[in-house]
C-alpha cells in the first residue's frame, strides 16, 4: 500500500508539468527529492506525460491548477493495462508516441532534473551537518 501511496504522490508532483498555470519547478522537485532520478524520469516519460500532455498541448487547457490525483492515478492504471495488451501495431505506435513525447518535453525534463538535483545536494548538506 506504501509503494501505491508513493507512485501516486510521484504522479501527482509530476502532472504539475502539465496545468495551465506557471510551473514551479523548485516546488514539484521539493516534492520528489526522495525518489531516484531514474524513477522519476520513468514515470513522467511512460505513465504522467502520455496522460497529461494533451493538456499542455489544447490550445485553451480544461485543468488550470491542479489534476485530481484520483482520477490521474485511475487514467495512469487504464493505460498501464491498455499498454500489456498491445499488440505489435500498438506497441510501434506507443514507440512513436514515447519519442514524440521526449522530444516535446526535454526542455521540461532538463530544468526539472536540475531541480530535483539542487534540492538532493541540498538534502545531502542538511543531513550531513546534523
Amino acid at each position: 500500500m506504501e509503494n501505491q501511496l508513493e507512485q501516486r504522490k510521484l504522479w501527482s508532483a509530476l502532472s504539475d508539468l502539465f496545468v495551465d498555470a506557471k510551473v514551479d519547478y523548485k516546488q514539484i522537485a521539493e516534492a520528489l527529492k526522495d525518489f531516484s532520478i531514474e524513477e522519476i524520469e520513468f514515470a513522467l516519460f511512460e505513465r504522467v506525460a502520455p496522460v497529461c500532455i494533451s493538456n499542455m498541448l489544447a490550445p485553451i487547457p480544461p485543468i488550470w491548477w491542479y489534476f485530481d490525483e484520483d482520477q490521474l492515478a485511475s487514467d495512469i492504471e487504464a493505460l498501464i493495462r491498455k499498454r500489456a495488451r498491445q499488440g505489435v501495431i500498438g506497441k510501434c505506435a506507443c514507440a512513436v508516441q514515447r519519442c514524440l513525447i521526449r522530444r516535446i518535453g526535454s526542455s521540461t525534463w532538463a530544468e526539472l532534473k536540475a531541480e530535483i538535483e539542487t534540492a538532493k545536494a541540498a538534502k545531502g548538506m542538511t543531513c550531513r551537518s546534523q
